[in-house]
């Protein structure tokens, strides 16, 4: 699976960056998700298995939020940026208040969960379907 991950106005380019994008055999699909103060919305996403997706997920709240999903972003075991405060000790990405997050990727057929780690934050959830 390969990984492209901007925060903050940087982006750093996770997993072998060739292969997998174009191998798939579809254009580009592209996925909006708001992170506000206690939920994602959408929280049920469908996509399809057959094309590369880039997931934007975007802070509209007023909380800090986290977005992890650990069989989809960690999958190969690779390191994620972990530069600010916030984000020690936690295995999700933050995402400040205005801020976004953009994942690259083509991930196979799966139903993948994806939550916000922050404390108080435990009804958060979302779910990605690839078919």
């Amino acid at each position: 699976m390969t990984r492209l991950i901007s925060v903050n106005g940087r982006t750093v380019i996770l997993g072998l960056v060739a292969a997998a994008l174009f191998a798939c055999d579809g254009s580009m699909q592209t996925v909006s998700i708001n992170a506000e103060d206690f939920r994602f919305t959408p929280d049920l996403v469908r996509v399809r298995a057959s094309a590369p997706l880039t997931l934007s997920v975007y802070n509209a709240g007023r909380e800090i939020h986290e977005f992890d999903s650990p069989i989809l972003m960690y999958a190969p075991k690779t390191s994620l940026p972990k530069d600010t405060p916030e984000s020690a000790g936690s295995p999700g990405i933050v995402i400040r208040p205005g801020e976004s997050l953009r994942l690259v990727m083509a991930p196979p057929a799966g139903t993948y969960l994806y939550i916000c780690r922050r404390k108080g934050h435990a009804n958060m959830t979302g779910t990605l379907i690839v078919e």
